[in-house]
């Protein structure tokens, strides 16, 4: 779940021209995700685009709501080549979906992959698709339902997640990591208890033949010790829609932070842009050097500690 509504940055598409510049770099990169805080498919250029990044080779990747899945955009995803579609779905029942996806529908998302999954086998795609779960004390109870309902719409990995990118108050509240930082307020029977539906969860996925990708700590512990981010900045980047290069998303937008009960007015970091200079010269720039090696050497860059992704949660 991204702080959209957090963010200072107007909404916007990316241009075709700074896009064009992206490709320049793509002799770089393994993979290339369409993902950026928003509805990647509101943006009318997006298949020619995810074509573009498959001429050079790369795979490609997608997060999408599903709410902009009718049969024409499916169709046109799996003509484009795209590699791998994961689908924000966060409750398996109307009664809890519904309130988390303000305007979407359970039942029209539902019945979305189920078209594009018959579509995808009467094309014979190679396009993967993908749920992603975001935990949070409204929809936990759901998780014994998330199995056999990727099973009737035809996904087959399933990306979990607690809800760590915390940028306000609303956020905290609504995540399990208040129980981690101040367990007096259920004594641990709360964590206890989702960690048992997690681990339910992963043996029910494994014998379904479900791949689960665990994007967060499990089990959730204390401890706040700095890792490779789950962002991974070494291994990536990210563009914002005018082209600014940031380590990653979250250094991408103008976003607020709250951490360990303290609020951070919003902030972005960027190394340089794309519409400007070469790829390659931003990533060899002395500043990006330098906050990369706070990783390498694990003396993590100041801008980092008030994330919680730093430290795996």
């Amino acid at each position: 779940m991204c702080p959209r509504f957090s963010s200072e940055d107007p909404h916007l598409d990316m241009s075709i021209e700074t896009y064009t510049r992206i490709c320049e770099a793509m002799e770089y990169a393994h993979t290339v995700d369409f993902t950026g805080w928003g509805e990647p498919l509101l943006n009318k250029r997006i298949f020619r685009m995810i074509r573009m990044a498959k001429e050079r080779g790369c795979l490609t990747t997608m997060t999408s709501n599903g709410t902009a899945l009718v049969q024409k955009n499916c169709f046109s995803l799996i003509e484009s080549g795209l590699d791998s579609l994961a689908v924000s779905v966060d409750g398996m029942r109307p009664e809890t979906y519904d309130p988390i996806r303000i305007g979407a529908s359970f039942e029209n998302v539902a019945e979305k992959l189920r078209t594009l999954t018959a579509l995808r086998r009467s094309h014979q795609a190679s396009m993967g698709l993908g749920i992603a779960f975001t935990m949070q004390e409204n929809n936990v109870t759901d998780l014994e339902l998330i199995v056999p309902w990727m099973l009737s719409v035809g996904a087959d990995v399933l990306h979990l997640k607690h809800v760590n990118v915390v940028s306000n108050q609303q956020d905290w509240t609504s995540s399990f990591l208040k129980y981690v930082h101040q367990p007096q307020l259920s004594g641990g029977q709360v964590l206890e208890e989702l960690e048992d539906r997690i681990s339910r969860l992963m043996e029910e996925a494994n014998q379904a033949g479900i791949r689960l990708m665990m994007h967060s700590e499990f089990p959730l512990t204390s401890r706040l010790k700095g890792r490779h981010c789950l962002a991974t900045p070494l291994d990536s980047v990210y563009f914002s829609r005018d082209g600014k290069v940031s380590p990653c998303c979250h250094f991408g937008h103008h976003v607020s932070r709250y951490f360990e009960g303290r609020f951070y007015p919003p902030s972005s970091l960027e190394f340089g842009d794309i519409n400007v200079h070469s790829f390659q010269k931003i990533w060899e720039s002395g500043l990006f050097r330098e906050f990369r090696k706070g990783f390498e050497d694990a003396h993590y860059p100041e801008a980092c500690k008030t994330c919680y992704l730093l430290y795996g949660k």
